[in-house]
């Protein structure tokens, strides 16, 4: 293929990964697919990037082998890290074994890491008589902050369970906080070739859309053990000059938006020698003279993860 053709096929791949195809740019894909043996193997090395290849093949073969057609699973627990498979994306893996099974199986595939996971948190707030100590964290594993267990209703079903955490405003802050501490020193690290991350993920919902709200997760890696954090993180100066890694997520919504759970994820790697993580999930109104909202949360899942890198 010509470098425009290649340039071309490579965007039309990656546009099918992602869930982001027109149409006519499926149709395009497929039949490129179907004709040319040099787009089939670009379109397996490419989804080998994507971390798809394996769901791929067993969902290909799977129609190619009983006709059943191809359905997306949903997670009900834990983090699902590889990304999602679409119908657009399916619909051409199974054009592909249609084409060639045999070449399929024939292709090289890369060898994807090893993963291995290990839940640390999944919080529903449903117990009622939750209450926590409403400072930072000086100890591990149990939450602190400003958070409350209040049953959900119609307006707002609650995404784990029946019960969410309600954020208690301060009117101190712009930002009501909860927070988590992790000691790594209880969850040793299977070898020097593993590389560590510590992914979050929570669901936060405003009880005004008609207000701007914002909703944050922050993680933060540190060498120091889970009792001297506190004094660190409530002095920024101290924090930055302090800290081995530091991720922040927000989102702001728009004041108008559709009604309804908002989705955060958050990733850190963790560096060689820490020895504490701190998971800080924040929430209030983007405009502090804004009319007051009430801000919830839910579903709050926190997964230990040690991935090893195939050796060449």
């Amino acid at each position: 293929m010509e470098d425009k053709s290649n340039s071309e096929l490579d965007a039309l791949i990656n546009a099918c990964l992602d869930d982001c195809l027109s149409e006519a740019e499926a149709e395009r894909l497929s039949r490129w697919i179907e004709e040319s043996n040099e787009a089939r193997e670009r379109y397996w090395q490419l989804a080998s990037v994507h971390g798809m290849v394996e769901q791929s093949m067993q969902s290909a073969s799977l129609k190619a082998a009983t006709g059943e057609e191809f359905v997306t699973p949903v997670q009900a627990e834990g983090l699902s890290l590889r990304p999602r498979f679409s119908g657009i994306a399916a619909g051409i893996v199974i054009g592909i074994f249609s084409a060639s099974l045999v070449w399929a199986y024939g292709i090289p595939l890369v060898t994807q890491p090893q993963r291995e996971s290990k839940e640390i948190v999944n919080e529903s707030f449903e117990d009622p008589e939750m209450e926590l100590l409403r400072r930072f964290p000086t100890n591990a594993n149990q939450w602190f902050g400003r958070v409350s267990s209040v049953p959900g209703d119609d307006g707002m079903p609650a995404v784990s369970g029946t019960r969410v955490g309600q954020f208690n405003t301060w009117p101190k802050t712009k930002l009501t906080y909860a927070w988590y501490l992790i000691d790594l020193d209880e969850h040793p690290q299977p070898g020097e070739e593993h590389v560590r991350t510590v992914e979050v993920e929570a669901s936060f919902f405003t009880s005004n859309p008609a207000e701007s709200s914002v909703f944050q997760i922050r993680l933060g890696a540190f060498s120091q053990e889970p009792v001297a954090i506190r004094p660190i993180w409530n002095d920024h100066e101290t924090l930055f000059d302090t800290v081995l890694q530091h991720v922040g997520r927000n989102h702001i919504t728009k004041p108008g938006d559709q009604t309804g759970w908002h989705k955060l994820r958050a990733t850190i790697e963790i560096p060689r020698g820490t020895r504490s993580v701190v998971v800080s999930l924040g929430a209030g109104n983007d405009d502090p003279d804004a009319v007051t909202s009430e801000h919830y949360v839910d579903a709050v899942q926190v997964h230990l993860v040690d991935t090893v890198e195939p050796l060449d």
